[in-house]
């Protein structure tokens, strides 16, 4: 499961890129399940996923290391600020969809492949990695497993942690729950009525607004649930918003 995907093998974290990791095809269940705690209306219907193909994820999200690579090519690019946490390690904050964009769209072309932002279903799917509680390792919520408010951790509520500071997935995912809000593809909608079901983004609805998932270090443990859900506009910019890269294979 843990492989690299084979068309980013030259991508390393010491050079700068993200290391990739290879999602296996299957289905999952989206959405919370009925009376699972800190559920919320936009969580559902519950409706079932087929990933049809493989694809490739970011083994965490892309990190100020990353981002300054990037940088160094595109200097007209936008600078976040790192709130005086640190860079290196550190996932990027202060980015908008529309950076997280123009982020994948200079990887594409550095890389020659089609990196992308997943789909609202592809990052659920990689973040139950084949379970279907409100946690990857279960429930309840447990301390010190992940970044957020009273979670036990040392950077509980206070600021990001540096990125793989927590144990990963089965599917060798790391900061799937907590650290900071991750940007999708999709656009928004307030519920899963007629909403994809084969793995492809939701391009219909709001789509002056776009969907975070995974929840961060300033949030509780119900946001950080595999189901939880959150939205912005495109251009937001947060200190606790970042993103994860896509590739499809």
């Amino acid at each position: 499961m843990e492989t690299q995907a084979e068309c980013c093998g030259h991508f390393s974290a010491g050079a700068g890129m993200p290391d990739m990791v290879v999602i296996p095809a299957g289905r999952c269940e989206m959405g919370a399940r009925d009376g699972e705690e800190g559920q919320e209306d936009c969580e559902g219907p519950r409706h079932v996923v087929v990933i049809a193909r493989a694809f490739a994820l970011s083994r965490t999200p892309v990190t100020f290391a990353q981002w300054d690579v990037f940088l160094a090519h595109a200097p007209a690019a936008h600078r976040p600020a790192d709130e005086g946490w640190g860079r290196a390690g550190r996932p990027v904050v202060n980015v908008s969809w529309d950076d997280a964009q123009a982020y994948v769209r200079w990887l594409a072309a550095r890389c020659g492949r089609p990196c992308r932002l997943p789909s609202e279903s592809e990052w659920e799917y990689a973040a139950r990695a084949g379970t279907q509680t409100a946690y990857h390792w279960g429930e309840p919520f447990e301390a010190g497993r992940a970044n957020g408010i009273d979670s036990g951790c040392e950077w509980s509520g206070t600021c990001s942690s540096p990125v793989g500071s927590f144990a990963a997935n089965a599917f060798g995912l790391h900061d799937m729950h907590g650290n900071v809000w991750e940007w999708v593809e999709d656009c928004w909608n307030e519920f899963y009525l007629d909403a994809p079901d084969d793995g492809s983004p939701w391009r219909a609805g709001r789509c002056d607004a776009r969907v975070l998932r995974g929840g961060s270090w300033c949030d509780p443990p119900r946001l950080l649930r595999a189901a939880a859900r959150n939205r912005n506009s495109r251009g937001f910019r947060c200190n606790d918003y970042g993103f994860r890269v896509a590739l499809s294979l």
